[in-house]
């Protein structure tokens, strides 16, 4: 566990240091409206009782999500055409960091140069914390996905260090 520390340590380190070489950024250009990105996909039966509701955990690797829903609904229907669930994931952001600094996600970039075009996509860093706020059970259809709410942690360093890991998302 002290190797995985010191690698969280680092990534914090850059990540605030990214953040602050780019004051001619101002998150507020680019925060997502109502603080509500999304991201689509594919969760496998046995993983969906993972998120239950108050639960806190880190993202194991990069987790990419997206202002645009339709994004969003495009990777959920990929996910099903490879016969996995849909789930469609809400990730909610400080609302009051559009406007004040300090209520702005430290572990999350959006992303200038994207390889879809509208994507409009805020990737958060490896070990991102997050709290599920809701879980909605659908039938795993694209008209009927499992929605899952996520609320994003504002800095990686107020929450445990072991705390556990999605195991999909």
């Amino acid at each position: 566990m002290t190797h995985l520390a010191r690698i969280v340590s680092c990534i914090n380190s850059l990540n605030l240091q990214l953040r602050l070489k780019r004051e001619d950024m101002k998150k507020s250009k680019h925060f997502p409206p109502g603080g509500l990105l999304h991201r689509g996909g594919g969760l496998p039966d046995e993983h969906f009782g993972f998120y239950q509701e108050g639960k806190e955990f880190r993202v194991p690797g990069f987790l990419a999500t997206s202002v645009s829903d339709e994004v969003a609904n495009g990777f959920m229907v990929r996910a099903r055409a490879r016969e996995e669930n849909a789930v469609l994931w809400r990730v909610f952001l400080d609302e009051r960091g559009a406007t004040q600094p300090r209520y702005q996600c430290m572990h999350v970039n959006f992303v200038e140069k994207s390889n879809v075009e509208g994507e409009e996509e805020f990737l958060f860093a490896p070990y991102s914390p997050f709290t599920v706020r809701k879980v909605i059970r659908g039938n795993g259809s694209t008209t009927r996905p499992h929605v899952i709410e996520l609320e994003a942690g504002l800095d990686s360093r107020e929450y445990a260090e072991d705390l556990p890991l999605a195991p999909w998302i």
